[in-house]
């Protein structure tokens, strides 16, 4: 890149405030790595005067307590650090302003830079904004012809800084040595004991959790006198469990015992249990009042611990499933999630456009020039809305069988598995076709012929003879019957296997062509080609049919002779 480095107002860049620190540690100045006097406690007045110091412009007192409030309570610090990591472990992505070549160029540089890890170690500390409201990085650039970009992302406490007073936005770094920083806002005095921030050099990530100003930003704010309060309350479950349980000792003195008896005896009542005891004299009373419903007051500081957590969850996480295991959780899991998801989405959102804003364009503009337009590659944060692998495998299970067809690379990508090699040990595969069961043949039964009704109207002489026709063979069906029932048995049976068998054969001739068929298909129009070119030997199954009627017919015959020319 030709020329000099101008920053967004046109004003030439140093490039040697872009290489070197300038907000680090001081020994003596206003930016000690080490508090030297933290507040000893938290009580209402310490954090009220703290917080009116800082909607004042004087947040330091402040910064020093919600750094405190972090460290030192663990439900915040949990609930706190899960909105954190839900973001910094998402994956990062870029994308192209346009389908422009030099576009393209501008993505891969990104994409490179983004293969040094500066971005995904420093996300997490971004995000301290949503506790305190911003964060600052300083940056210290590595510039190279044609390639100028962001070597180190170095984290800075907000004690360090200070919003100014003006106009409540501006971040100026805490400095009595450096230049005054200029004013904000147009006819208001410099700003003695702050430096201003030089362009480029630093990323201030604001991250409101409601509509206002800056100064006014952060859930520290809203939780701290929570925290105060679980604190004051689990001081006093702590006197409450030292003592539980304990006998409380009186000691008793006479009217005329001396200091030093009294003294004796105050020594062995605490020195014996403790602190929960007394000495009065002989002559007095002591009365132990249990308040109201003091069976369940053994609870009482777990509740209400329990209540303020409750509260905490819900300011950072927007519900409380996540930390909090109750009676029916299980069935809202689910809307628990879709509030954890929104949450992270928004957070998401609001570190890409701060990356974008802070850290993309001005490397693609110190490497490439100043891009019209806004084309600029886009950095994004935060997982795809695709369907879960779920999804995708109940979709492919109940809309495959009836059409869906989907090209089984796009799957293997979706679930993360490969391409198979040749010859190499797999799982799975389409399963095997079933083989076709061969028909079952019953044998033959004899059923008795059935007589028909009378006709209720004159018979005319066509009905007659159909009449003397039925009642012919119901007759010849009922000495065949009778026959069969007391002799012959047995030549039934024999000649019904016998036609059955080669029924039978005749019928698996025809079979088997069509089974080999179903099992070598690929698919159902396969199946139904191969039927068609296909030619059935019937003429074995039609010559057995033709035979077992023919012998029954004969058989019926002989049986009907014998038995007319017994009643003969």
């Amino acid at each position: 890149m030709a020329g000099k480095l101008i920053d967004q107002y046109g004003n030439p860049i140093e490039t040697k405030v872009l290489t070197q620190e300038i907000a680090g540690p001081d020994y003596v100045g206003q930016r000690p790595a080490i508090l030297t006097n933290p507040p000893i406690g938290l009580n209402p007045e310490i954090l009220g005067d703290a917080l009116r110091a800082a909607d004042a412009g004087d947040s330091l007192a402040w910064q020093t307590i919600a750094e405190i409030i972090e460290e030192k309570d663990a439900h915040y610090q949990g609930v706190l650090g899960t909105r954190k990591r839900s973001v910094a472990q998402l994956p990062i992505t870029v994308d192209p302003a346009s389908d422009d070549p030099q576009h393209k160029k501008h993505a891969e540089f990104i994409q490179d830079w983004l293969r040094l890890g500066l971005l995904e170690n420093s996300l997490q500390d971004i995000l301290d904004a949503i506790g305190k409201g911003w964060s600052v990085h300083e940056l210290t650039w590595d510039l190279q012809p044609g390639c100028n970009r962001i070597a180190e992302m170095d984290w800075r406490p907000q004690r360090w800084f200070e919003p100014s007073y003006q106009d409540g936005e501006t971040i100026l770094i805490r400095d009595l040595n450096a230049e005054p920083a200029p004013a904000s806002v147009v006819g208001a005095p410099v700003q003695a004991g702050f430096r201003a921030m030089p362009p480029h050099k630093f990323v201030v990530h604001r991250h409101k959790s409601w509509s206002g100003l800056t100064l006014r930003s952060g859930l520290t704010r809203t939780v701290a006198f929570l925290v105060m309060f679980k604190h004051f309350t689990t001081r006093d479950w702590g006197l409450f469990v030292q003592s539980y349980g304990l006998p409380l000792r009186i000691g008793k003195f006479g009217p005329g015992a001396s200091e030093e008896q009294k003294r004796v005896l105050r020594r062995a009542v605490f020195d014996l249990m403790g602190a929960a005891g007394a000495i009065i004299p002989d002559s007095m009373q002591l009365e132990l009042i249990e308040p109201k419903h003091g069976a369940g007051s053994n609870d009482i500081h777990q509740r209400r611990c329990d209540w303020i957590d409750a509260q905490i969850s819900k300011v950072v996480l927007g519900q409380t499933g996540t930390t909090d295991s109750k009676q029916g959780a299980h069935a809202s899991g689910a809307i628990h999630r879709l509030v954890q998801e929104d949450i992270e989405r928004a957070d998401a959102r609001l570190v890409s456009v701060t990356v974008n804003k802070q850290m993309v364009m001005p490397m693609i503009d110190m490497t490439f020039g100043a891009q019209p337009m806004g084309m600029y590659p886009k950095i994004s944060i935060g997982r795809p809305d695709e369907p879960t692998i779920a999804d995708v495998t109940t979709a492919l299970q109940w809309l495959g069988p009836q059409g869906l067809t989907v090209a089984a690379t796009e799957v293997r990508q979706r679930l993360g598995f490969s391409e198979p090699e040749d010859g190499e040990d797999v799982v799975g595969g389409r399963a095997p076709t079933p083989p076709v069961t061969p028909a079952h043949t019953l044998p033959a039964e004899v059923r008795p012929a059935k007589e028909e009704p009378p006709q209720a109207s004159a018979p005319t002489p066509q009905d007659e003879a159909a009449a003397t026709q039925t009642t012919l063979h119901s007759q010849l069906g009922q000495v065949l019957i009778r026959h069969t029932r007391d002799n012959g048995p047995g030549l039934v049976s024999a000649l019904s296997a016998s036609a059955a068998r080669e029924c039978a054969e005749g019928f698996a001739a025809m079979c088997r062509p069509a089974q080999d068929a179903y099992e070598q298909a690929t698919s159902l129009e396969d199946f139904r080609a191969r039927l068609e070119a296909m030619k059935l030997p019937p003429e074995q199954l039609a010559d057995a049919m033709a035979n077992a009627i023919m012998v029954a017919e004969l058989a019926g015959e002989a049986m009907v002779l014998d038995q007319m020319r017994a009643d003969g």
